[in-house]
Formats: structure tokens, C-alpha cells, sequence
């Protein structure tokens, strides 16, 4: 079993502790998870509704998201992000070859798919319920997606596809 423990680094007046911008939940697999906030133009501040980290994978650096404000509720979601991630070229190249079938208007080569798989690239890992995945790509050659937009693939508890959208 994996230890996990919960912290904050500093607190605001409102929220309280454990769920204010700042608060850290640490895996002793992946590390450290911080909801971070972000000044804005003009003195105000942003709160990410969000737990994160970044993490080299595959050669490149991926984000690690577990989507909620609630430190009892990351921590929960742990064990998905930890198996998402050592499953991860695995489930890149299945959430690739979902894209291509999916947004294909013909039947898909091999070489076509081989080429996909070169072009998307894993940008964010998501957990969001402790079942489901969400895996945000990136076209790395900007042939595929318009700009400003990527594509995403959520698979259930199983690791089995079950929605494949664009997003922006």
C-alpha cells in the first residue's frame, strides 16, 4: 500500500486549510501534488480548481492532474493517477489509434496509425473520479488538429475507451 499525506503550504482567510490554494498532497510514488494560483493583471488572483505536478514521461514533460479543489478527494484519486502512469506509453498508443479511428473518414493504414503515433504526443494525464482517465494529447506537426484545440480520450476503470473528443 502507498503512503500518501496531506499539507499546506499556506492558507487565505476563506477556505479552509486543507482545500485553500497551496495545499499539497504527497504520493510516495509520484511526489508532491500542489493547487497553485496564478496573479492576474491588475492585483487579482486565480485559483486553480486543480491538484498538479509536472513529470518527465516518455521523453518529454507531462502534466499530472487530479481534477478537484478537496485534499481528501486527491488523495483519493491517487491510485488511478498512479496506475494511468505506469501504464502510460500503453495507453497513449491506444488513446492515439482511438483518434485516428474515430476522426477518420476512410479505413486507416498501418502507416497511417505508425505516423499518428509519431505526431501525437501525451500532454496531460487526468483523474477527475477515481475511475476514469482523461489523456490530452498535443499535435506535435499541427496536420491533424486545428490550433487551439487537442484531442482527448477517457477510458474507464478497465483502461477501455469510452469517449474520444476535441477539445479547446
Amino acid at each position: 500500500m502507498t503512503a500518501v499525506s496531506v499539507s499546506s503550504e499556506h492558507t487565505r482567510s476563506h477556505p479552509s486549510p486543507g482545500n485553500s490554494p497551496g495545499a499539497m498532497v504527497v504520493d510516495d510514488v509520484l511526489g508532491r501534488f500542489v493547487r497553485e494560483s496564478q496573479s492576474l493583471p491588475g492585483g487579482g488572483c486565480l485559483d486553480n480548481s486543480f491538484f498538479s505536478q509536472h513529470r518527465q514521461l516518455e521523453g518529454r514533460t507531462v502534466v499530472l492532474l487530479l481534477d478537484t479543489e478537496d485534499t481528501a478527494e486527491a488523495q483519493r484519486l491517487l491510485p488511478r493517477l498512479r496506475r494511468a502512469v505506469e501504464g502510460g506509453t500503453a495507453l497513449r498508443r491506444r488513446a492515439v489509434e482511438a483518434v485516428v479511428l474515430e476522426f477518420s473518414a476512410s479505413p486507416v493504414t498501418e502507416e497511417e496509425l505508425s505516423q499518428a503515433q509519431a505526431d501525437f504526443l501525451l500532454d496531460t494525464i487526468e483523474v477527475d473520479d477515481g475511475r476514469d482517465v482523461v489523456l490530452h494529447l498535443t499535435d506535435s506537426c499541427g496536420e491533424h488538429v486545428m490550433d487551439g484545440y487537442w484531442p482527448a480520450v477517457r477510458f474507464d476503470a478497465e483502461d477501455q475507451v469510452i469517449d474520444v473528443t476535441i477539445e479547446a
